[in-house]
Formats: structure tokens, C-alpha cells, sequence
């Protein structure tokens, strides 16, 4: 006899699933027994993960798509529910700090495409999948933010406010939401070894952000996608408008 796993049946979406949290995110939520829908630009990327997950025995889509994008985000809304059912569960993972630099520095380009992408583009993909939340009286939401929207990181202005507004974006949702069953949290991971950072000398962001690590060492993307899939579950049938910090003790 198979175990009941938390997510069993439950359709679920993870924007900017070809990163490495958002890879680890929806092999979370399929090890649960959740129908993965996979947002991400890269439709290549996007097909290899659908292909391992499928592999693997889930059910899973691939939509490619631009969060910035309303329209777009509308499509694969409508894509995503047509092949895997009613949507409860939905990360906002897409998101990224594009540069570094001095606050006087900063163009007002950089500044609208990092807010479009880490703060604007989590509202649009709220709005495109949890109309159907409310109107079903159940979901969750889960938003990936950052450390950098509580406490700010050298030369990330502009993603400390993006990640700042995020939380209070989720807080916000979880006020209005809660009535409606609607569930909408968020987390902030601290500094996480993934393939972006491979070109850096990770003491040496540590030294420059001005914060000690308690726990000695970064997390892993495993190590924020299984938090992850805790908001989404049902375990945290009670839990809305949270912020989880994933940070190995750096605010402490």
C-alpha cells in the first residue's frame, strides 16, 4: 500500500522552475504527490525538468512564459489549468537580483525591471491563479523572497525594496485572502549555494554582506524547498501572512 502523501491529487505551480530553488521546489512538491505545472522562460530547460519529474512518475506540465508579461501570465494560467485541474497550491519563485551597485548609481531601467520582476510579476501571478482560489474557498501561496527585503545587502537597493515589498505584498494577500480559505506566505532564505554563485568566492560575499553565518555554512536548494513545501501543505493549515527565514541564523 502506497503512503498518503500531503500534496497527494493537489495541482500546483512553481514559476521560474528552471533555477535550482525552483528545480528543487517542484521535485518537493511532486515527491508529495502533487501536479506540477513548471513556469520559466527557458522552454529547453523547462522540458528536461518536466522530463525528469515525468520520469519520475509525475504528472507535470512545461508552459513557458515571461512573469513580467500580464498577458502571457493570463495564457499559461489558462494553459496550466486546462491540463492539470483546479490549481491549489502556487510558488512565486521567479525572481533575482540582476546587478549590484550604489544607490546614486542605479539607472531607472535596472530599478523598473528588478521591481517588475521580483514584486510586480508575483501580483500578476497571484492574481491569475488565486481568483480561482477564492472562488473555491481553498489555496495556498507561497512566495520566495530574500533576506535582502529585511535587511539590506550591499549595493541591492533596489532588490531590498522589490524583496521588502514582496512581504508586504504576501501580507496583504493573507489579510484580504484568509476569509476565502486562501493561504499566502512567504520566505526568506539567507545566501544559498546554487549554480549562480559559482563564480564567486562565497567567503567573500559573506565578509562584504557584514553578517555572520551561525550555522558555518549556506544552505542548500533542498534546504529552502522543503520549507517551501511545508507552507504549501496542508501541516500549515493555520499559518498566513508569514514571513519563514531560511538563513542559518544570520539575523539571530
Amino acid at each position: 500500500m502506497s503512503p498518503v502523501r500531503p500534496l497527494d491529487g493537489t495541482g500546483a505551480v512553481v514559476t521560474g522552475a528552471t533555477g535550482d530553488i525552483g528545480g528543487a521546489i517542484a521535485r518537493a512538491l511532486a515527491d508529495q504527490g502533487a501536479r506540477v505545472g513548471l513556469v520559466a522562460r527557458r522552454a529547453e530547460r523547462l522540458e528536461e525538468l518536466a522530463g525528469e519529474l515525468g520520469g519520475g512518475g509525475a504528472d507535470v506540465v512545461a508552459c513557458p512564459c515571461d512573469v513580467t508579461d500580464a498577458d502571457a501570465v493570463a495564457q499559461a494560467a489558462s494553459q496550466i489549468n486546462a491540463a492539470l485541474g483546479p490549481v491549489d497550491v502556487l510558488v512565486n519563485n521567479a525572481g533575482g537580483a540582476r546587478f549590484t551597485a550604489p544607490a546614486l548609481d542605479i539607472a531607472e531601467a535596472g530599478w523598473s525591471k528588478t521591481v517588475a520582476l521580483n514584486l510586480t510579476a508575483p501580483f500578476l501571478v497571484s492574481q491569475a491563479f488565486g481568483r480561482s482560489m477564492v472562488e473555491r474557498g481553498r489555496g495556498s501561496i507561497v512566495n520566495v523572497g530574500s533576506l535582502s527585503g529585511l535587511r539590506h545587502l550591499p549595493g541591492m537597493a533596489a532588490y531590498s525594496a522589490a524583496k521588502g515589498g514582496l512581504f508586504q505584498q504576501t501580507r496583504a494577500l493573507a489579510r484580504e485572502w484568509a476569509p476565502h480559505g486562501v493561504r499566502v506566505n512567504a520566505v526568506a532564505p539567507g545566501f544559498v549555494d546554487t549554480s549562480g554563485w559559482d563564480r564567486y568566492d562565497k567567503d567573500a560575499v559573506v565578509a562584504e554582506a557584514g553578517i555572520a553565518i551561525p550555522l558555518g555554512r549556506w544552505a542548500t536548494a533542498e534546504e529552502v524547498a522543503l520549507p517551501v513545501a511545508f507552507l504549501a501543505s496542508p501541516a500549515a493549515s493555520y499559518i498566513t501572512g508569514a514571513v519563514l527565514v531560511i538563513d542559518g541564523g544570520m539575523l539571530a
